[in-house]
Parts: structure tokens; sequence; C-alpha cells
């Protein structure tokens, strides 16, 4: 298909201009700069790659934040850091994979070993990446899910809420996303495998076949902030997170087919109820 040999030379053209300045500017502290570049190449990629991404609301101003949210394929962290300069929480043993390793690590990831016997000091080591007052992404489903189910959440790295934090304490703000329309129409349950990324489907070859399925829609909803406090435990917190998440994407998915246009960013999002559950 020539739309996405073209779309695939787009996009590793596109990585290969933006590695040498941001590499720069990590390399020197330029922190402004840093995070002006990665969000403005995580948007020309999704240019690239034909998707158009409407939002609403906005990212948490409190500090140390954690930002949860459902996962459904590889293209969320494009959609997410579109839109946020935040650092994602990748497995550790994604550090050691070619190429996308070493652009994790160019992004300042902070790689975690979701294994039960290393929970504790992974936990501490994203204390104290929370405690640099960077944002933190987490995905709690800890895997992709197929699209039209989420997984359960797993409440493990949510006793992050029981560490000291200071007066400040932890805010927790779940983000709700969600693929909406594939070249214009409303995806149907047969057409997820065509978007998710689950399984033992392979990378490259799912990537290739999203290239040819643009233009792309796809909805991302920053949900009210949870300000964490002694009586929030672990278990609650995630089955609150999980229970706005969803209630966002039965909402979006519920909406009767409308001609919409498509915006760059939270300042011109439509506002959109939700139902707290």
């Amino acid at each position: 298909m020539l739309k996405s040999v073209i779309r695939s030379v787009c996009m590793v053209l596109w990585l290969a201009f933006w590695y040498a300045p941001v590499w720069i500017a990590k390399h020197y502290q330029k922190n402004d700069q840093y995070e002006r570049m990665l969000l403005l190449c995580n948007r020309g990629m999704l240019f690239i790659a034909g998707i158009k991404l409407h939002v609403t609301g906005q990212l948490s101003e409190k500090r140390p934040l954690l930002v949860v949210s459902n996962h459904i394929s590889y293209l969320d962290i494009i959609l997410l850091g579109s839109q946020m300069r935040v650092r994602f929480t990748p497995k550790s043993d994604i550090a050691k994979w070619p190429v996308i390793g070493k652009i994790c690590v160019l992004c300042d990831a902070v790689f975690i070993d979701r294994s039960p016997g290393k929970v504790s000091s992974m936990k501490e080591h994203l204390h104290n990446a929370l405690m640099e007052k960077k944002p933190i992404s987490l995905f709690p489903e800890a895997t992709t899910g197929d699209g039209i189910h989420m997984i359960p959440f797993k409440s493990g790295f949510f006793s992050l809420a029981e560490g000291d934090f200071g007066e400040e304490g932890l805010t927790i703000q779940p983000v709700a996303l969600t693929y909406t329309r594939i070249r214009k129409l409303p995806i149907d349950r047969t057409q997820w495998p065509d978007i998710a990324w689950y399984g033992d489907m392979e990378l490259l070859s799912h990537l290739y076949h999203v290239f040819s399925l643009a233009p792309l829609e796809a909805e991302l909803v920053f949900l009210p902030p949870i300000h964490v406090t002694a009586q929030h435990n672990r278990k609650q917190l995630a089955a609150e997170c999980q229970g706005l998440i969803e209630g966002a994407i039965e909402e979006i998915r519920s909406r009767k087919p409308v001609v919409t246009k498509a915006i760059s960013g939270p300042k011109d999002a439509v506002p959109l109820k939700i139902q707290q559950q």
C-alpha cells in the first residue's frame, strides 16, 4: 500500500530529524526547549499518522501529579505526548529494545518492573520521580486491551498515595482516551483489532496496517483530578479512576454521529459532561 509506505518513510525521517536537537537540549539541560521539542515531535507524528485528536479538559497544574489512563495501543503514547509533557513508565525490558529503547531513554522515561517482587522498589523509584515535580504517566491495566473492554486496573502502584509527598500531597488525574472513527466512519466492534494492539500482535506489521487506515479520529478527556487524602486506599483509588475513565468513554461512544472539527488542544475543547461514579 503506497499510503503506508509513504507514512512509514515520513515517520522515520521525522524521528531522525528530531533526535539530535532533542538529545542536545536534554544533555545541556535546556528544559523548556527540550519539552517544547518533544511536544512538537509528537504532534508531527500525529499528523504523519493521519490522526485527528479531539481534546476535552486540561492537565492539572498540581504537583506532584500522577496521570493514569486506559491503554489501547502504542498510539496512546503519541496522543498523550502531543498534549502534555509527562514522563512515561514503560516496562524495564523495553530499555533493551533497539531504537525504541533509545527513544524512551531520550524522552526521559521511568522504566519500571511490574513483577511482584519488584513492586516495593519500583514504588520508591516512582516516588522519587514524582518528587522531581514532573508529571508521571501510568497505565494501570499494565498492558493494552482490545479497545472494547478495559482490563481491571491493578492497584499496586496506587499505593504511592501512602507515600510522603509533603504538605502538597499527591494528585492523581484520570485521563480517558479512545479511538472513534476510521475514514470518517464510526468504528464498529469488528474493526478494533485494526486499532488496538494486544496479545501477540506483531508491532511493525500492525503499525504498517494502521498507516493504511487514515484518517483516524481519537478523543482524549482530562478528567477532574483527585487530591489524595488519608481516607483513600490503593484499591479505592484504582476503582474510582477506572470508573471515571469508563464513564467518559461510554459517554463518547453513546453520542449520535455528528460532523465535528478536529482541535489541537484543550483550549478549544468542547465541554464533556462526566457522570462521576
